[in-house]
């Protein structure tokens, strides 16, 4: 049979065309158009020393595919500018340098901002990211600090005392020495020379203060600090704890990110307000339904969405347990079953009998703080109770005690509407809807640890990663046919 002609160092006549480097329904030309599409004015030009500025449209598609894609490092993305067609076709065939890919990524954070908020908008226009249901999420992502750079903020403040007392020993040190040659020898004979050791120990002095003047002055003393990026902060996984960051997400049931932002907290519970806020910020309306895992379950969120008039479903705990009786003794009345007066602020037991406020019970943590009030029967009345044993099993003269907070009222109403089938139903959307988002972020984008460091540049980088997602997300709407470009018609 006849053998194809191959030859390797073949010349071409012609210069090959650019534009025919990739197939013609090739997902990167969508991927491309949306891009052009958006207003990029506000990006700032980065120049390399020498050569003229690279254009900013280029630059971002071609960190946008990475991010979408999973090529997110500088020098990788500097490598598939020269070997990569799909790259080499969004480049124009432009070849920056990896310290000019690096600026541009970090440089740009307003510009990102809006950005983020044009790809909503249009993929809104194109009919996708209704606000009808939206699921909330954090995810904890690796900062890029080693473990062996953090200690305690108050073993920082050691060391620096520790250094600047080494110090003053040593000038004290050399000081007498140069009295006492100065004294045998006269002025021209002295020969004291200053240690090496003062010089590394002034620069270490100086790295300490420089990291403890961006600590707030409030944080804790027994909070772990990283020399390298005093952002970030240790943090609980299902793979162990590791030096990470939180990053928040808003999603809409066809995967489109329509809020984004990072926390060094690494709880959620603060989250919903803030990205609730920025969704009605780009959308201009707020959703009609909120669904969240139990980690945003906290009263002032409750009363948030009641107040905002959203729909939300938050558990008190995972799915599975919707409905179930969690309590350690099940066999003992439930708090529900203690009929509460708002008018007179009393408890009534199931025998009968009125508990009224006894005291205040506080809890207060790093992240939030919560305050109830206790409520009792008169000293001694449940000793002599009938229903007793299906009370308490104190045998103290207080007896059995309740205790409620503000936000009791939306807890109940919360935990009726979920125990419906349609209130499960609605809730076991969120696993669909923003579960496989995060998946596809760190699996297909790649974004397992951050490159940059410090919590604005996490920042940076994690919209960068967000906008990619969601142009990847509506360019494969588009290619599979189910979403029509409005220019194209």
């Amino acid at each position: 049979m006849p053998v194809r002609y191959y030859d390797q160092k073949q010349i071409y006549l012609f210069p090959p065309c650019l534009d025919e480097w990739i197939d013609e329904d090739h997902p990167a030309r969508i991927f491309s158009e949306l891009i052009d599409h958006i207003d990029l004015s506000g990006l700032c030009e980065i120049k390399a020393t020498g050569c003229p500025r690279f254009p900013p449209d280029m630059m971002t598609k071609v960190l946008l595919w990475g991010y979408a894609t999973g090529i997110r490092a500088s020098r990788r993305i500097e490598e598939h500018l020269h070997s990569n067609v799909i790259f080499m076709w969004l480049g124009g065939r432009l070849k920056p340098d990896f310290r000019t890919i690096c600026d541009f990524r970090r440089c740009n954070k307003d510009a990102l901002d809006c950005i983020f908020a044009q790809v909503v908008v249009m993929a809104r226009e194109l009919g996708m990211a209704k606000l009808g249901l939206v699921a909330l999420d954090g995810t904890k992502i690796r900062a890029s600090a080693g473990i062996g750079s953090f200690k305690k903020l108050k073993e920082w403040r050691k060391e620096l005392t520790e250094a600047k007392q080494l110090v003053a020993a040593i000038m004290a040190e050399a000081e007498a020495l140069d009295r006492r040659d100065e004294a045998q020898l006269g002025d021209s004979q002295s020969t004291v020379r200053l240690p090496l050791e003062l010089a590394t120990t002034e620069r270490r002095i100086a790295k300490i203060q420089v990291l403890l003047n961006q600590i707030p002055p409030d944080l804790d003393a027994e909070t772990r600090i990283s020399s390298t990026d005093p952002d970030a902060r240790f943090m609980h996984t299902a793979i162990g704890s590791m030096p990470a960051y939180n990053a928040e997400l808003v999603v809409t049931p066809d995967q489109i990110i329509v809020s984004a932002h990072v926390t060094n907290e690494p709880v959620d519970q603060n989250q919903l307000a803030p990205g609730l806020a920025r969704t009605e910020q780009i959308c201009g309306e707020r959703p009609t339904q909120v669904v969240a895992d139990t980690g945003f379950n906290q009263g002032n969120n409750l009363q948030l969405m009641e107040k905002l008039g959203i729909d939300g479903y938050i558990p008190e705990s995972g799915e599975r347990n919707i409905g179930k009786d969690l309590r350690g003794k099940p066999e003992l009345f439930s708090k529900a079953e203690f009929r509460y007066d708002a008018e007179q602020d009393t408890c009534q037991c199931p025998a009968g009998q009125i508990l009224r406020p006894a005291s205040k019970q506080r809890k207060q943590s790093k992240y939030a703080k919560w305050e109830g009030i206790v409520y009792r029967t008169e000293r001694g009345t449940c000793l002599s109770c009938p229903l007793r044993d299906r009370c308490t099993e104190s045998k103290s003269p207080a007896g059995r005690s309740v205790t409620r907070d503000d936000y009791e009222a939306e807890r109940t109403r919360m935990r009726v509407k979920l125990s419906t089938v349609e209130g499960k139903t609605i809730y076991g959307r969120r696993k669909k809807i923003v579960e496989p988002t995060i998946g596809q972020i760190k699996v297909v984008g790649g974004i397992r640890q951050f490159l940059l460091r410090g919590i604005r540049k996490v920042g940076i980088e994690w919209l960068w990663s967000t906008i990619g997602h969601s142009l990847l997300k509506i360019t494969r709407r588009v290619v599979d046919g189910t979403v029509k470009l409005a220019w194209a018609s």
